[in-house]
C-alpha cells in the first residue's frame, strides 16, 4: 500500500506547485482608482473599472467601496486604461474604451475603433500587456468528518484560464481523497486543459487535453489528447452554454497490473453557465462531455462536473461541487463502472474578477 500512498502524495504536491507558480504570476498590482463615470445625472464617480457583463459595470471606489452601475445610467467613460469586449455573437475586441454622445460604447482609436451598443456587450474586463497578468481564476480547499462512520474527506481544486481576443485557455486540476473507518482510502484526479481558437462569429475550434487517475473504475492513469470544434449555442443576461464535438486518441494504464491500452474515441459535450449577477451572486457551472469509442465500440465513457458557487466577498466564495465519471468498459476486470464525489470547500479568486 505505501507505493499508492507515495503516488497519490507526488499527484497532491504537483497540483499545489501548479496552483502555486499559477496564482503567483497572477496576483499582479492592482490598477490605479483614476477611472472616472459620468451618470446622466451629473454625478462623478472616480474608482477602478472592475469589469462589466450583462448591462451592468461594477466599480470599486475607494469612498464607496464597489458599486454596480446600469448601463443605461452611464452618460460617459474615462479611462487611460485598456479593456477586452466581447459582443454577443463571440466577436472580441482590445483596446482604450470611451463612450459616444448617444451612449454607444467605443473599442479602440482611430479608424479601427469599434462602436457598438452598450446592450451588445456581453461583457468587458481589464486588458494587461503581458501574459501573466491575463491569467485569472480560482483556487478551493475543502475538509470534511462524519464522527458516525470515521469518514474523513479532503479535496483540492484549481481553476485558471487566460483570455486574449483571438484565444482563450483553461486549466482544471482536482483532487477528491476519501478515507472510511478501516483506513481505505479512494481518490479521484483529474487535470483537464482546453486551448480555444476564437473566430468573429460563434464558431470556434480547439485542442483538449486531459489526464486522470480513479482506481475504482480501475485506471491508474489516462491521457487524452484530441481536437475540437464549439459553438456557442446561446448567450443570454443569465445563461451561457457552448457545444463541441472531436475526436480524442485515449491512451490508459489499467490498475492491478493489467497493462496499457490505447482507443480512438469521439468527444460529444457542452457548457451549460446560469449565474445571477446581483448580490448575493450564484453561479451553477456544468459541464458534460461523453467519449464514444471508435476502436473499442461500443465502449462509451463520460465526465460530468457541476459547481454551484456562493461569492461571499469579491474574493472568496463557498462552492459546492460534483464529480462524475462513467466507463461501460472498465479497463481492469471487476471494476465499478461508475464513481463520483461531492464536496464542499471555500475558494480563493486571483487575477481579475470577472464575476
Amino acid at each position: 500500500m505505501r507505493p499508492r500512498g507515495n503516488q497519490r502524495l507526488r499527484w497532491i504536491q504537483a497540483l499545489l506547485l501548479c496552483s502555486l507558480i499559477v496564482t503567483t504570476h497572477a496576483l499582479s498590482v492592482e490598477r490605479e482608482k483614476t477611472d472616472i463615470i459620468t451618470l446622466r445625472n451629473g454625478d462623478h464617480i472616480t474608482g477602478r473599472i472592475l469589469y462589466a457583463q450583462f448591462g451592468y459595470l461594477q466599480l470599486n471606489s475607494a469612498h464607496t467601496g464597489t458599486v454596480s452601475i446600469e448601463w443605461p445610467s452611464i452618460r460617459s467613460i474615462e479611462t487611460a486604461y485598456s479593456f477586452r469586449v466581447e459582443r454577443f455573437g463571440g466577436s472580441q475586441f482590445a483596446g482604450p474604451i470611451a463612450t459616444t454622445p448617444d451612449g454607444n460604447l467605443v473599442v479602440g482609436n482611430g479608424s479601427a475603433a469599434v462602436v457598438m451598443p452598450m446592450q451588445e456587450v456581453s461583457w468587458l474586463v481589464p486588458y494587461e500587456s503581458s501574459f501573466w497578468e491575463r491569467i485569472n481564476g480560482s483556487i478551493s480547499l475543502g475538509y470534511s468528518f462524519t464522527k458516525s462512520s470515521d469518514t474523513s474527506q479532503g479535496s483540492f481544486g484549481l481553476n485558471a484560464a487566460y483570455s486574449s481576443t483571438d484565444v482563450q485557455a483553461r486549466l482544471n486540476a482536482s483532487a477528491l481523497v476519501t478515507k472510511d473507518g478501516s483506513g481505505a482510502t479512494t481518490d479521484q484526479d483529474q487535470i483537464q486543459s482546453l486551448l480555444f481558437f476564437l473566430r468573429p462569429r460563434p464558431n470556434f475550434w480547439g485542442l483538449l487535453g486531459d489526464l486522470e487517475r480513479d482506481r475504482n473504475l480501475g485506471v491508474d492513469g489516462r491521457l487524452v489528447a484530441g481536437a475540437l470544434v464549439g459553438r456557442r449555442l446561446l448567450q443570454r443576461e443569465s445563461a451561457e452554454i457552448a457545444g463541441v464535438v472531436g475526436v480524442a486518441y485515449n491512451e490508459e494504464r489499467a490498475a492491478e497490473g493489467y497493462g496499457n491500452r490505447g482507443s480512438v474515441e469521439g468527444v460529444i459535450g457542452g457548457e451549460w453557465r446560469v449565474f445571477k449577477f446581483s448580490y448575493p451572486k450564484v453561479s451553477l457551472d456544468s459541464s458534460l462531455l461523453l467519449f464514444p469509442s471508435v476502436t473499442d465500440s461500443p465502449r462509451l465513457r463520460a465526465s460530468l462536473n457541476i459547481t454551484l458557487t456562493f461569492k461571499l466577498t469579491d474574493r472568496f466564495a463557498l462552492k459546492l461541487s460534483e464529480n462524475g465519471m462513467y466507463d461501460s468498459r472498465p479497463p481492469t476486470p471487476g471494476a465499478e463502472t461508475a464513481d463520483y464525489g461531492v464536496s464542499t470547500s471555500f475558494s480563493y479568486e486571483f487575477g481579475t474578477v470577472v464575476f
